[in-house]
């Protein structure tokens, strides 16, 4: 491909998603659905190796996994296509997630900060007795709460005078999921809260959940999802727990730096990279050396091929596929192109 090509967004439209933030960026009102995400790629019947999407979250996302290629090629019959899903978040707002089984100290202290006495009775003899993760989540999720353990877990958390993140999101799942045990293996995982500008990469067979925020997601072009709670859709606990990868793994190993560029931001993953230029009334060239989506955040953009032709403008639900080479690009708010790493 030699052309700039228009490339039409498609919004997704799911419970946890916002009234307001997508359709705020087309400069609409607010929409009559939640829409949850706008994709821009040509998935599932095209030839893109990448799936670009803003998300918007109001409401928790299931607590799921994806697999990596060997898993789909060994049991091509268990999911959707026949790809992998490595991804990576940008935040464009704070934004909160679950990412990866945390370690043993960070689990005891996740569980003591819930300040109530029947969840650490309940779930710290198993820990410090070296109950594996596999079997710590066969019995939270999806399980129900015999014990009235949540609501008691619920009621010590509406008497935090000041929660910090932590137990403000404990609480909001255990109010959707009240006769459940799930939120409590969500203190199993590592929290993160992401400032504008920050990234979090998720490799394959990592359990995650995204909890708050508008970001930029990047994956390999696919939708296989394995869900283990957290939701009202099916789960499969048992393939869940087989594609997992249930190994401790501390919090900066997921996070991405953005790597400062004399024109904008970069950030990169294995087979992922992400690029945020600021838009101006002025053109600017630049270079990339990998045919990438293009999409706006926050305004309105033209790109084009430096001769001048081939002019394409984009914002709100309308992208661009940028062949490799030099193009020009002017507009406000700012350019996001995705690619391949």
């Amino acid at each position: 491909m030699s052309e700039i090509k228009q490339l039409n967004g498609v919004v997704k439209t799911y419970a946890w998603g916002s009234y307001s933030v997508l359709a705020g960026n087309r400069g609409a009102e607010n929409s009559k659905q939640p829409e949850a995400e706008l994709w821009f790629g040509d998935f599932p019947n095209g030839r893109l190796p990448v799936l670009a999407k803003i998300l918007a979250v109001e409401q928790s996302l299931s607590l799921q996994v994806h697999p990596n290629k060997s898993q789909v090629i060994k049991t091509p019959e268990l999911f959707s296509d026949a790809n992998h899903k490595p991804e990576m978040l940008v935040a464009l707002s704070d934004f909160y997630a679950l990412v990866g089984i945390a370690g043993k100290s960070e689990i005891i202290e996740a569980v003591n900060s819930m300040g109530c006495v029947s969840i650490s009775n309940f779930l710290l003899p198993k820990i410090e007795n070296g109950d594996s993760i596999s079997d710590l989540l066969k019995i939270l999720l999806g399980a129900p709460d015999d014990l009235n353990l949540i609501p008691d877990l619920i009621s010590n958390l509406r008497k935090v005078a000041t929660p910090n993140d932590r137990q403000k999101w404990s609480l909001e799942v255990a109010n959707r999921y009240p006769d459940r045990l799930d939120v409590l293996a969500t203190l199993l995982c590592n929290f993160v809260k992401l400032s504008p500008g920050q990234g979090i990469y998720v490799p394959p067979r990592t359990i995650h959940a995204y909890l708050n925020g508008t970001g930029v997601e990047l994956m390999a072009a696919s939708d296989n999802v394995v869900r283990g709670g957290l939701t009202i859709k099916a789960i499969d606990l048992n393939l869940f727990l087989e594609i997992a990868d249930l190994s401790a793994q501390n919090l900066e190993s997921y996070l991405i730096a953005p790597e400062e560029l004399v024109n904008g931001k970069a950030w990169s993953a294995p087979e992922l990279k992400l690029l945020q230029l600021p838009l101006s009334h002025n053109p600017q060239p630049h270079q990339i050396t990998t045919e990438s989506i293009a999409f706006v955040w926050g305004g309105q953009g033209v790109v084009s091929k430096e001769s001048g032709e081939s002019s394409i403008t984009i914002g709100g639900d309308l992208g661009a596929i940028i062949p490799a080479g030099q193009f020009e690009y002017a507009g406000t708010g700012s350019l996001w192109l995705a690619s391949q790493g």
